[in-house]
């Protein structure tokens, strides 16, 4: 069957972007898109989607796990699911792609974006959710969940959200310790989106940060009743080293990672 573009369901996303969909069905999605100069869309991966973008105007910059990659109109870039990428059009003029997703990415993507004031209550929210689970809220705690701007974002840190479905659902944070030592701290994922692969993406981005800002390690406080954190700390390379006192009541493990 012939299709116009006229014909197609049309939408538009982000910064004055659009996208018609060619073909869309569960099992596999293909959409043309246009991206206007200096627009970009947010840092995000799919749990089950694989995506192939191929550029048919413009020059696409893509970031895909802390690497940037530029693609040039008839060629194309494949990316994995769980990858964490975006596209951008730094170019002059506009961009447009195809991208063709297996099977469709459409309720499949978690966003990864920054801290800013408006999103200030979700890391006390899922920090307090998951300490009172395991463990409970310790005095610095409140202080630093209470007051996340002061206490962690003014200081030097950083602090990163999920976001699923319109919904803040995970959380990490870089706090500093010195001037490139950083700790990986404030880590929580609410119980509805367990199983997205949320806690390896935050901590993969904050490796990928980490090395964009400079940081040369990374240390962490746990405890070894949570063997699952503790193999996932050890997957990504953290090794244990010598825990002083008083930093968390809960922590009777420290772990470092030289990035």
């Amino acid at each position: 069957m012939q299709i116009s573009l006229e014909s197609l369901e049309h939408y538009n996303w982000g910064a004055n972007c659009e996208a018609w969909h060619l073909l869309k069905s569960d099992e596999l999605s293909v959409i043309k898109e246009r991206m206007p100069k200096s627009t970009a869309e947010v840092l995000h991966y799919h749990k089950n989607t694989q995506q192939l973008f191929y550029i048919l105007s413009g020059v696409a910059s893509f970031e895909m796990n802390g690497e940037m990659t530029t693609v040039k109109s008839n060629e194309s870039i494949h990316v994995p699911k769980q990858t964490l990428h975006k596209i951008s059009n730094q170019g002059e003029t506009d961009l447009e792609f195809l991208v063709i997703s297996q099977p469709k990415s459409h309720g499949d993507r978690v966003d990864i974006i920054d801290y800013s004031e408006d999103l200030k209550a979700p890391i006390k929210k899922l920090n307090e959710e998951w300490l009172e689970k395991f463990f409970k809220v310790e005095p610095n705690d409140v202080i630093q969940l209470s007051s996340p701007t002061e206490e962690i974002i003014n200081k030097g840190g950083h602090i990163y959200y999920a976001r699923h479905k319109g919904e803040i659902v995970g959380t990490v944070s870089l706090m500093i310790v010195d001037e490139n030592v950083y700790e990986l701290a404030k880590m929580a994922v609410t119980d509805s989106a367990q199983g997205l692969g949320i806690g390896n993406i935050l901590m993969q981005h904050c490796f990928n940060e980490s090395k964009r800002l400079g940081i040369d390690k990374l240390v962490l406080y746990s405890n070894r009743t949570l063997s699952s954190a503790i193999h996932l700390y050890e997957k990504y390379g953290f090794r244990e080293v010598e825990l002083e006192a008083g930093h968390y009541e809960r922590a009777n493990i420290k772990m470092e990672k030289v990035i």
